[in-house]
Order: structure tokens, then sequence, then C-alpha cells
């Protein structure tokens, strides 16, 4: 019997092995970020404060990651690490969810391609392998579409309750989530109406998605118990424009925010894979295959809002929405094949060619990242400036073994982000080395805690953000780390 199922599934087998050992293996060669160490940095808090359970709504974010990660840290001993496994798993939930939906809509040939591209692309294996929100919400988004889907095709109690438990638990993960209730309508209209009984069907629908939709407000509106709940607002502000400010200047930035988000796509999966989901979308609409624009609207929906709203867009921001642009180039390698016009060598080809760039990047991601062609704005950010944590390793490990010869004093230039937090939570439970962030810092006169440290015990400060020559005599420069292939240097200097 399990060699039987061995043989039946054994697609599906491998590339669940290959997606454990890509989003395993090296998992500190790119090393923490800014907006990874601070979110680590919560979850530590929270884990440990129960008054601080919803410490990232301070910065007005939801807290669901930071939660998820901090539970992470029960049972794993670094702490980036923890919150990093939190992205794995959700990682895998997505590579479920996807091979599910592809196949339910497709077939099993379909879902096997598309759980297999999941796995390769780049830009699903870096933010799998990141402690960010993103493949949280992504795994979310899709487990929610899915869900509304089976609710659209068998109106029932159980998919409304899940359906609005899920996209509940999206909207504590990240705000775009809320796209995916607007959007709750989108498969009773694509694909279960049918004309004699379109009324008797909606009529089924209506007051289960309502249920869904208010359990989902229900489990939202629970972060009202914080205080700092009206934050969520002002963070979402800051990232779009408000409905007045698109009224007046509605193509204001969708010049650039079209291109941006193109440039990274195709950065990410390469041309061929670009070009095989337009065709596939071209044919979806010329057939009025009904399952493909239902796919399409669940990727140009978000799309078109962030073209139109965003006033900061990073591609991390586009993740949430790849999935069902991969599932159309799945379905349409499948068409390609089926379609016996095309040589089966030659489409067997044409898939390899095609995804051969996104495989070396990927390949680069896990062995080399300074050599991945990824979106720039995302090696900027990772890897070549000032955002990326090389040194930090290297850092912590001075600091723990100069902690043991006696009292150690850290100073950092920076108060929130990278540092001080990097450090901090290595540190969280030790009183020795003692670490101080500061902001500004002029490097020719250190802040004076510094100074008085550095006369009674082995003092050090950290430099990320100044690449200026330091003359200051009272520093002594004791390593500098490279981030990445670029000009830009995190400093360690000792105080005297």
């Amino acid at each position: 019997m399990l060699i039987n199922f061995i043989r039946k599934y054994i697609y599906e087998i491998v590339t669940v092995i290959v997606f454990g050992i890509t989003r395993t293996v090296n998992l500190g060669i790119i090393p923490i970020f800014t907006d990874e160490a601070i979110y680590t940095y919560w979850a530590q808090v929270a884990l440990n404060d129960p008054a601080n359970r919803y410490i990232s709504l301070e910065d007005g974010k939801q807290p669901l990651f930071i939660w998820l990660a901090a539970l992470a840290q029960l049972v794993i001993n670094d702490p980036l690490l923890a919150a990093r496994s939190i992205s794995i798993f959700s990682g895998a939930v997505s590579l479920v969810v996807i091979y599910l939906l592809a196949k339910d809509l497709f077939g099993a040939k379909t879902a096997r391609i598309a759980a297999i591209l999941y796995v390769v692309l780049p830009f699903t294996l870096l933010y799998d392998r990141m402690a960010l929100y993103d493949s949280l919400l992504t795994a979310i988004c899709l487990l929610t579409v899915y869900l509304s889907i089976k609710l659209a095709q068998k109106p029932r109690l159980d998919y409304a309750l899940l359906t609005g438990i899920v996209l509940g638990a999206g909207l504590i993960t990240k705000s775009s989530a809320a796209l995916f209730l607007v959007l709750l309508p989108a498969p009773l209209i694509l694909l279960s109406l049918k004309k004699k009984t379109w009324l008797k069907q909606t009529m089924r629908w209506i007051p289960l998605a309502v249920l869904a939709a208010i359990i989902a407000e229900v489990i939202y509106n629970s972060l009202r118990l914080s205080q700092l709940f009206y934050l969520i607002d002002r963070k979402n502000y800051s990232f779009i424009r408000p409905i007045s400010a698109f009224l007046k200047e509605p193509f204001a930035l969708f010049y650039s925010n079209s291109t941006s988000i193109l440039k990274w796509v195709t950065s990410y999966i390469g041309y061929p894979l670009l070009a095989i989901f337009v065709l596939t979308l071209i044919y979806g609409l010329y057939t009025k295959n009904r399952k493909i624009i239902l796919l399409a609207v669940y990727v140009l929906f978000p799309f078109a809002i962030e073209v139109f709203f965003n006033i900061v867009l990073y591609p991390r921001f586009v993740l949430f929405y790849i999935p069902y642009l991969i599932i159309i180039i799945a379905y349409g390698f499948y068409l390609l094949w089926q379609s016996g016009k095309v040589n089966k060598i030659v489409c067997l080809l044409i898939f390899i060619l095609a995804v051969g760039y996104p495989i070396v990047n990927s390949f680069f991601l896990l062995t080399n990242p300074t050599r991945a062609q990824i979106a720039s704005s995302d090696y900027g950010q990772y890897i070549d400036s000032w955002p990326a944590g090389y040194g930090v390793k290297e850092v912590t490990s001075v600091l723990t073994k100069e902690s043991q010869k006696g009292p150690v004093y850290m100073g950092t230039e920076g108060t929130f982000g990278l540092l001080p937090f990097a450090l901090d939570i290595y540190f969280s439970d030790k009183s020795n080395p003692q670490i101080s962030g500061f902001w500004p810092v002029n490097a020719d006169t250190l802040p004076q805690q510094v100074l008085d440290a550095a006369k009674t015990k082995k003092t050090y400060f950290l430099f990320n953000e100044n690449q200026k020559e330091i003359l200051n005599p009272k520093l002594h420069l004791v390593a500098k780390y490279q981030k990445g292939t670029s000009a830009s240097f995190m400093r360690l200097y000792e105080v005297k």
C-alpha cells in the first residue's frame, strides 16, 4: 500500500521534499534585516511581558505574526530563526493550498506544475525564509480564497465559519487582507451562478457571507482591547493616499507604481513566465473561461489598488497576489502540453527554459545572495545597504566573548530598528553586556554616557549608517563588515 501511495503521489512527495530543503538550508545566509530585527524584538517582548502583547500596535502594525513568532521562541532558541520559522510554516500552508486550489479549478497536472513553480520561484523562496509579515499574509489570503470558492459552490455553515475565522486572521495580520473581504462575492458571481437558479443561490449565499464578514470584523475589532488600535489607520495612511486625493489626481501614481511592480515581478519570475501569464489570460478572456477570469481578478484587483493608491511600495507588497498568477501560468503550461500542436519534448524544453532563470536566482539566494538578480530595491534592503544586517552575527560573537571576561558596554548608532534590536534579541535575559542606542550620533563627540562607561568597563560603539571616515582619537577600529558587494560597512569601534 505504501509503495502504491508513493508511486501515485511521487511528484507531490518530491515537491514537498524540495520545499523543505530550499526553505531551511542556509537559513541564516541572508543576515537579519531592519524590519526583521523590529518584529523579532517585539515578539520577544510580547512573550516575556503580558502587558506588551499588543506592542506592534505602537507602530500601527497588526499583531498576529508577532504572536506566532513569540510562540516559536518557546521552542527555538535563536530568536531570528524562530521568527523566520513562521514564514517557513506559512510557505508550507501556501504550497498545500495553491495545490488544492489549482487541482479544484484545473486538475491534478496543473496543480503539480503550480506547486513546483511555487517552490522554485525566488520571490516565494525569499519571503518564505524571512521574518516578515508577507508570507503569513499570503498563506491566509490563499486559504480565504479557497474557502470562499467552497462557500460559493456549497453554501454551508461550516464554510462560512471557516472563511470568517481565516479572513479575520488576515485582518489582524495586515490590512491588505481587507481586499479579499471586498472580493468575497467574486467566486459566486464568476463560478457558481446559473441563469435559472441565480436568485435562489444568491439568497442562500448572502446570509452565510454576511456571517463570515461579521466573524472577520469581530476578530479584527478585538484589537480594540488595546488603546493603540487607532494607530492602524494612521499607519495605513502613511502607505496609501485617501480617496479624496485619488479623486483629485487619479493617475498621479499610476505610471511609477505600475512600472515598478512590473519590473519587480519580471526580475523575480523572468520574461518567459510573465509572457505565459499574459497569453493564458488573453486565452481565458477570449474563451470566457470563468476560472481564469476569477484568478485574474485576484491578481488585477490588488494590483490596481496598489497602482492607484500606494504612496509607499516595496516588492513584498506584491507577494500576496502572486499565487494566483502562478496558477494561471501553470494552467498555461498545461494547455500547451495538452494542445497536441507542440511536440511534448518541445513543451518540456520551453518549461525548463522558462524556469531556468528563476531557478538560478533561487540557487544563488541559497548559496551566495550577492549574485542573485532580484528586485533592486530588495537587493538594497536585504544585502547591499544600511538596512542589511551584515556584521550583526560577528558583533554578537564579540560581545558574547568579551562579556565572559568582565563588564561590557555597547553603544549603537540607532535607537529603533536594526540597531540596537538586532543585538538586544540575543542578550535580552542578560545584564552584561549593557546595550544602549543613541540617535543622532556625532562621531567626533560621542554621547557622554558612552565616554563615562569607557572609564570603568570595556566599551564599544557600533556605527551602521555613518559611512564617513571617523577620526576621533577615542575610537579605535576593531572590525568592519561589508554589506553585500557595496561600499557600505557596519563598523565596530572600541572606545578608549
